[in-house]
């Protein structure tokens, strides 16, 4: 069945310097998309990040950074604390030196700081410009005004360590797959996405931020990592991505699927580590380039844990 995308135009708010890219700025600039889906299978990537709550510098010590001015409640771990699940429901996103477009999730908070059992040991001591978000989450994207069935359509998480979560909707919220525990306070990181499997159609609007800066997707080895475009406007060819630089050359593969449901393969992508390549390394250009369209993504594998970086859409 035939999928339409229809994407709403950006309602920019930012100043023209920002829009030109004149000076450093991250200021938000924000927009709404609708998707509408018919019965099948999907790669589904959330193309919008939540407002910055808080901008600023500072130098990690101890896994931790000073912050003022922010509200601890809307940082704190999760009031879903001392269940299970439990996730953060705040992130540092690091945007100056080698980690930039890394982020980290705040795992405490006081009136004054944000730690992160996360911070790599080398960022230790390192003064960084930083910005604080709240994490985008399922609740945010998929509930009953989607036209998600209850109980048999399912949203599939890939882990890091290699399991997969699977969530539904059930009496109006996102659940775990006994239909009774919360996990709407599930995150979906800037970047990566889900697979949905839905009986019927399907409407996912979404509103937020466009991401201002570059995004360091996180990939592991040993399963099925989820990489999407974080653009709301258009589709990204996979010759104007960076996926030739982010793809190990010759050993690194991202898999392109259809999105109209039926989820047959597409395109296999790998690199030469100049350009991005078929599987019998030859270059795409751009008459053949492979299109990841808005909202979708690839199945990316990896035999080491590496980064996929996305480009921010804002020009």
């Amino acid at each position: 069945m035939k999928k339409t995308n229809l994407i709403a135009v950006l309602a920019l708010a930012a100043t023209p310097a920002f829009l030109h890219a004149q000076t450093t700025s991250y200021s938000d600039v924000v927009g709404y998309s609708k998707y509408s889906l018919s019965a099948g299978q999907y790669i589904f990537s959330p193309t919008f990040v939540k407002t910055s709550l808080y901008t600023g510098s500072g130098t990690v010590s101890s896994k931790t950074l000073a912050v003022s001015g922010v509200t601890t409640s809307s940082l704190a771990p999760s009031s879903f604390t001392g269940s299970t699940p439990n996730y953060p429901r705040a992130y540092v996103e690091i945007l100056s030196g080698s980690y930039a477009g890394v982020v980290f999730d705040i795992t405490s908070v006081s009136t004054s700081s944000v730690t992160s059992a996360d911070f790599p040991s080398d960022l230790n001591g390192q003064t960084v410009s930083f910005l604080i978000r709240q994490h985008v989450t399922l609740g945010d994207v998929f509930t009953p005004a989607s036209g998600m069935a209850e109980y048999s359509d399912a949203i599939t998480l890939f882990n890091s360590d290699g399991s997969t979560s699977i969530r539904y909707l059930a009496g109006g919220i996102v659940t775990t797959d006994d239909f009774e525990t919360p996990a709407g306070h599930t995150p979906i990181y800037p970047g990566s996405g889900v697979i949905l499997n839905i009986g019927g159609n399907v409407t996912l609007s979404l509103a937020g931020s466009v991401k201002s800066t570059i995004a360091k997707v996180p990939v592991y080895p040993g399963i099925n990592n989820i990489v999407g475009t974080l653009d709301p406007s258009s589709g990204l060819m996979a010759t104007s991505s960076t996926l030739a630089t982010s793809l190990g050359a010759f050993t690194d593969s991202a898999t392109l699927y259809s999105n109209n449901g039926a989820f047959s393969l597409q395109n296999f992508i790998y690199s030469d580590g100049e350009s991005v390549t078929d599987d019998g390394f030859n270059a795409y250009n751009a008459s053949n380039s492979p299109t990841i369209p808005s909202g979708a993504g690839l199945i990316v594998n990896v035999p080491s844990p590496s980064y996929i970086v996305l480009n921010s859409p804002v020009k």
